[in-house]
């Protein structure tokens, strides 16, 4: 009996499937056995987790003693009329800032009169070697300008003859074109000048 080629093939194929299937419905099977067999296993934990345990613990837990805190209430009453009373008592009195005021202008008052010198000007007449013309020079001043003050400095070998104590360069500036007259090579320089003798310089009235 000779048996068909294609009918050998379909029988392959077929226990091929067959086989498949068989090794599918394997896998199946044992994919639900472990699913069961975890369930199993976490109600078993549970059951064993859930039964019941007793024991007395009393003994080991930390006890603590709670105290209530107390409040001293004398404090209060004490500070509040101490800082009532103390510094409200001169604020709200008008005469404390003014009595505060008159000492500060007291103390600038002082220091104001302290102070003697200030920078400004003086005209400079006169520079040379000979001590008898420094002399003249000072004596024209006291002659024909008797509000101006000359002063006479020496640094070997030179004599300087300088006059006024003027604030402001203005007023140097208006002596100057009188004391050239008699000495044209006057100029005017910066200098420390005392205070009280500015204030007695006129220019306005000499320039008349």
């Amino acid at each position: 009996m000779v048996i068909h080629p294609f009918l050998i093939k379909f029988v392959g194929s077929v226990t091929m499937v067959q086989d498949m299937m068989l090794k599918k419905k394997f896998l199946w099977a044992l994919h639900l056995g472990i699913i069961v067999l975890a369930g199993c296993s976490k109600k078993s934990v549970v059951s064993s987790s859930g039964s019941e345990y007793k024991e007395d613990l009393a003994s080991v837990r930390p006890r603590y003693e709670y105290t209530e805190p107390t409040f001293a209430k004398k404090t209060e009453t004490a500070v509040a009329p101490k800082n009532n009373n103390v510094p409200r008592a001169n604020v709200d009195k008008p005469l404390y800032v003014n009595k505060r005021l008159d000492t500060v202008l007291d103390t600038l008052a002082k220091q104001n009169k302290s102070i003697r010198y200030i920078n400004g000007f003086r005209i400079q007449i006169y520079v040379g070697n000979v001590r008898q013309e420094a002399d003249a020079a000072k004596s024209y001043i006291y002659q024909a300008f008797p509000d101006l003050n000359p002063y006479m400095s020496y640094s070997q070998p030179t004599y300087r003859v300088k006059v006024g104590d003027f604030m402001y360069r203005s007023d140097a500036e208006q002596y100057l074109d009188l004391v050239r007259q008699q000495y044209s090579s006057a100029v005017i320089l910066s200098d420390r000048v005392d205070i009280k003798r500015s204030m007695m310089v006129n220019p306005a009235s000499e320039s008349n």
